[in-house]
């Protein structure tokens, strides 16, 4: 059985929201580009961004695949408000 705290669940959406803050997310960033141009396998380009924030953000293994889904999800979510 898996527990997740509060604190756990504010930690991640904080992280989502800061990450998305970096110029690769942004319009005209990298990861932007290659989600918004429908390009293959986007999650693929969001996890080589993130990877290279592990340290910044403090990104455990066990939160990675999970961190990167949603950061995928509220991308998409923004490039379809653009």
């Amino acid at each position: 059985m898996v527990i997740i705290t509060w604190h756990q669940c504010l930690i991640k959406l904080d992280n989502i929201q800061e990450i998305l803050k970096e110029p690769e997310f942004k319009p005209g960033g990298f990861v932007w580009k290659h989600v918004a141009g429908g390009n293959p396998d986007p999650l693929r380009a969001v996890q080589s961004a993130v990877d290279r924030m592990r340290d910044l953000y403090d990104i455990q293994d066990s939160q990675f695949g999970e961190l990167c889904q949603n950061v995928l999800n509220e991308l998409l979510t923004r490039i379809e408000k653009s």
